[in-house]
């Protein structure tokens, strides 16, 4: 394998701080023997059939900003990231980590047997270098999905890809049908990035974060956000003055298919065709606007789920979340770039469609003297389900306060940081709501594993609002959610920013009658896949 930079096992020291090497042989040869009890289960020894796809977690070069380096993926042996494959087929896949170090595979926004559902230490062992695990289940959805480690900081390293769940009705929306996986970089590494927080330093001390070292964060500029324009019944850019806040994380770049926005992908289409777009933000921190330019865009589906089309160009993606948008091109052939700008930041990435061969693409800046300012309610407010959860009294509510950050950079559900053994109970059955608020000086992209939900109320206000498997609750807002308790186990529930379940801000959703038996609070700290800092 090529690699242009050194993977080194170690340990995240803000969560476990120095320790033997014999403790560490010690614990890995536990881990070890925790796994083959593990996978020794008749589900996971299923054997391989002609249909079977093998994926390896491992390691890939990329170029940002016109430098290589190394970063993870997860892919098959014929260098293809990701997996596509059909509702009546199912998922019928075998894992091979080729990592230095253990991981997971957790497949974001699927209903599916709890032990396949890939959480360290909650659904199951991490995976050693070197082992495999058989994955597969019968699919009761279809649309846009993503897969990423659930280990350690792992997303924030890209071991993250589409998960793409194919149907009659999606192969019908468009002409072409295209995926853009947002993510973002930094050339600092994520276990890096993390000491560098708690230790209070700017930014995370990245290369972006020392270069903006003067920025006045607080003073007055001119700031984009959504806005719904009543007249016209479309999401558009609101141009307002505002201040900004600065970020945990000053991340260098963004991506899109894990390009920069100096060297987009280029994206050949015909004139007068329809385009869809599956959007999904498989970032560790940053969420985004979508802009769309001089095109407007259907909005189809939120996350996995349909929703009334609602048309706009501009719209909010939050970290974890998926966008499927429809765009007519125009029939005069041109160049149109589709934009993601950073939350709080004057950073973007994107693609281009290009419907005129012979025109050359204008050079698009990476990082520009335009700022955002944050995501709100906007959208999902507008936004309508397309098949609503059924009428039903509610049997179990669950109230869910945001907190933090405490001191030493601690966030938590309800003033308590995971880890802990006290879960959020549920009976099988049950209608179950959470109830959001939001205190912090942040929003936070809540991820509930194994379930989709409803959004049926924002800031107080009732609405049958969007099915999703990820919502944001903004800086001082509140929201409630309502899902059917119809999937037993035991099922992790968090924020999606990975610096904040890393230190604290997770727990689980239990069933009374699901297999606790591999849950572990104990083992939460990790094993983190390093790189070698690259000078920018």
């Amino acid at each position: 394998m090529r690699r242009r930079s050194l993977l080194r096992l170690g340990l995240l020291a803000t969560i476990l701080g120095g320790s033997t090497r014999s403790w560490l042989s010690a614990a890995q040869a536990k881990a070890k023997r925790s796994w083959q009890q593990f996978i020794s289960q008749a589900t996971f020894q299923r054997p391989l059939n002609r249909n079977t796809r093998v994926l390896e977690i491992t390691t890939a070069p990329i170029t940002v900003l016109g430098k290589t380096v190394e970063r993870g993926c997860i892919r098959a042996s014929d260098g293809q990231r990701g997996y596509t494959t059909r509702r009546e087929q199912g998922v019928d896949l075998e894992l091979v980590n080729k990592l230095p170090v253990p991981t997971t595979v957790h497949w974001h926004g699927l209903i599916l047997p709890n032990p396949m559902d890939g959480v360290p230490y909650v659904t199951q062992p991490p995976i050693p270098p070197g082992e495999r695990q058989r994955i597969h289940y019968p699919l009761q959805q279809d649309g846009t999905f993503w897969m990423h480690s659930h280990y350690g900081l792992q997303t924030q390293s890209f071991v993250a890809e589409p998960f793409l769940i194919l149907s009659q009705e999606q192969e019908d929306w468009a002409d072409q049908t295209l995926t853009v996986t947002l993510r973002d970089f930094s050339f600092t590494p994520a276990n890096t990035i993390l000491s560098n927080i708690v230790a209070g330093k700017r930014g995370g001390d990245t290369a972006m974060a020392r270069a903006l070292e003067t920025f006045d964060w607080q003073a007055e500029r001119p700031l984009l956000t959504q806005q719904w324009d009543a007249t016209s019944e479309r999401f558009c850019w609101r141009r307002q003055t505002g201040s900004l806040m600065l970020p945990d994380v000053v991340y260098d770049a963004l991506l899109a298919n894990e390009r920069s926005l100096d060297a987009p992908q280029i994206i050949d289409v015909r004139p007068g065709d329809t385009v869809a777009i599956r959007w999904i933000a498989a970032s560790a921190f940053m969420n985004f606007f979508l802009d769309l330019g001089e095109l407007e865009g259907e909005l189809l589906r939120t996350d996995a789920n349909p929703v009334e089309p609602i048309r706009g160009s501009v719209f909010q993606l939050a970290v974890a979340q998926r966008l499927s948008l429809r765009i007519r091109l125009p029939d005069t052939p041109g160049v149109f770039p589709l934009l993601a700008l950073g939350e709080r930041s004057n950073l973007r990435c994107g693609v281009v469609l290009r419907s005129a061969p012979e025109q050359p693409i204008p050079a698009l800046a990476p990082q520009t003297e335009q700022w955002t300012g944050p995501l709100d309610f906007t959208q999902d407010q507008q936004l309508r389900a397309q098949r609503p959860l059924s009428s039903k009294p509610t049997d179990n509510t669950i109230p869910v306060a945001l907190t933090g950050p405490a001191p030493a950079y601690r966030w938590g559900l309800n003033n308590r940081f995971y880890p802990y053994r006290d879960p959020y109970w549920v009976e099988e059955g049950q209608r179950v709501e959470m109830v959001f608020s939001n205190p912090t000086p942040m929003g936070h992209p809540m991820h509930l594993h194994g379930h989709e939900f409803q959004i049926i109320e924002i800031d107080g206000q009732p609405l049958s609002g969007p099915m999703r498997d990820t919502v944001l609750v903004p800086k001082g807002s509140s929201c409630r959610i309502a899902f059917d308790a119809l999937h037993p186990g035991i099922w992790a529930f968090h924020c999606h920013i990975s610096y904040h379940h890393a230190r604290g801000m997770f727990n689980v959703l239990a069933y009374r009658s699901a297999d606790l038996s591999w849950w572990d609070p104990s083992g939460f700290t990790h094993e983190q896949l390093t790189f070698d800092q690259v000078d920018p």
